[in-house]
C-alpha cells in the first residue's frame, strides 16, 4: 500500500513538471511567434502607373482600363485625359472609384487634362500653377495602409523651338520644383506623367532631370536598372528610328523614402495612344 502511494506521488510530480513545461513552452512559443511577425512584417507596397492617353483618340476608357487591369494598380495618373466622366469610366474597370480631374487643360488645348484615379480615397486636391494656368500639376493625397502619399499628375511643356521657348519651359519646371521644396520634409511625394524630357545617361545630361535630382527625386528607371537610351515611351506611331531614346514618361520619388522593386514600360501589341503606359511597384522604406 505504501509502495503504491509513493509511486502515485512520483507520477503526479512528474506529470506536474511536464505540464508546467508544456505551458511554459506554449507561452514562450506564442511570444516568439508574435516577435517573429513583427520583425518579418511585410513592407508597405503599392502599384502605380502613368499614361498619356492622347485625348482618348485611339481607345475608349473601358478598353484602356481593361488593358491595364491585369497589373492590379492602386493609383494611375493620366495625361491628356478628356474632361467629363472619361477617367471615372476607366477607373471603374480598374476598380478605382476615387477620381480627381485637374482644373486646367494642358497648354489651353481641348481635353488634355491631368487626372488621378485611385482605389483608396483622394483628398487635399490642389492645382499647382507652373507660373500660369497653361501648365499645371494636379495633386491629391491618398493613404496606403495609413501612410499619406502625395500623388502628382504632370504634363510638362517641351522647350525646343528657340531659346525663348526653352527658357519658358525651364521657368515652369522651376516653379513646380520650388513648390515641392516648400513641402514638409517628411512628405512622401510621387510624381508621374508626361515629363517631356529624357533621363540623364552616361553620354548625355538632362538639365531638367538634374533639377529633380538636386531636390532628392529620381526616376524609377534608376532603381529598376532600366537603360532608357534604347527604349521609348512616345512617338508610338512613328518609325522605329524616330522613336529610339524617347522615354519621356516617368515615375519619380525620393529614393531615401521609396524604392521601385518592379516595373516597366508596357509594350502593347495594339497601341492605345501615341504614348506607352509605364508602371512601378513602389515600396516604402
Amino acid at each position: 500500500m505504501k509502495r503504491h502511494t509513493k509511486f502515485s506521488k512520483n507520477v503526479l510530480m512528474k506529470m506536474g513538471v511536464i505540464s508546467i513545461g508544456i505551458v511554459l513552452l506554449f507561452l514562450y512559443g506564442q511570444s516568439a511567434s508574435e516577435i517573429s511577425e513583427k520583425t518579418q512584417e511585410a513592407p508597405i507596397q503599392f502599384k502605380v502607373a502613368a499614361y498619356n492617353v492622347r485625348v482618348g483618340r485611339n481607345a475608349a476608357p473601358e478598353e484602356i482600363g481593361a488593358t491595364l487591369k491585369p497589373y492590379d494598380l492602386d493609383v494611375i495618373c493620366f495625361s491628356e485625359a478628356p474632361d467629363g466622366d472619361w477617367t471615372k469610366r476607366a477607373g471603374a474597370i480598374l476598380g478605382m472609384e476615387h477620381v480627381v480631374i485637374g482644373r486646367y487643360s494642358t497648354a489651353g488645348h481641348v481635353d488634355k487634362y491631368k487626372t488621378i484615379a485611385s482605389k483608396t480615397p483622394l483628398y487635399g486636391y490642389e492645382e499647382i500653377l507652373m507660373a500660369d494656368t497653361l501648365h499645371t500639376v494636379t495633386r491629391a493625397i491618398t493613404k496606403v495602409k495609413g501612410i499619406a502619399i502625395a500623388i502628382h499628375s504632370v504634363h510638362f511643356p517641351k522647350g525646343w523651338r528657340d531659346q525663348a521657348h526653352i527658357d519658358e519651359t525651364t521657368g515652369k519646371i522651376t516653379a513646380f520644383i520650388d513648390n515641392l521644396k516648400k513641402r514638409p520634409a517628411e512628405e512622401i511625394a510621387v510624381v508621374m506623367g508626361d515629363f517631356n524630357f529624357v533621363p540623364s545617361s552616361p553620354d548625355s545630361s538632362s538639365m531638367y532631370h538634374k533639377m529633380f535630382i538636386d531636390i532628392g527625386l529620381d526616376m524609377s528607371w534608376t532603381d529598376l536598372k532600366i537603360d532608357a537610351t534604347n527604349r521609348n515611351t512616345s512617338r508610338v506611331f512613328k518609325s522605329e528610328r524616330e522613336r529610339i531614346g524617347h522615354v519621356i514618361d516617368h515615375i519619380m520619388y525620393n529614393p531615401e523614402k521609396v524604392k521601385a522593386v518592379d516595373g516597366e514600360i508596357i509594350e502593347l501589341e495594339k497601341p492605345l495612344s501615341d504614348h506607352k503606359p509605364v508602371w512601378a511597384l513602389l515600396e516604402l522604406k
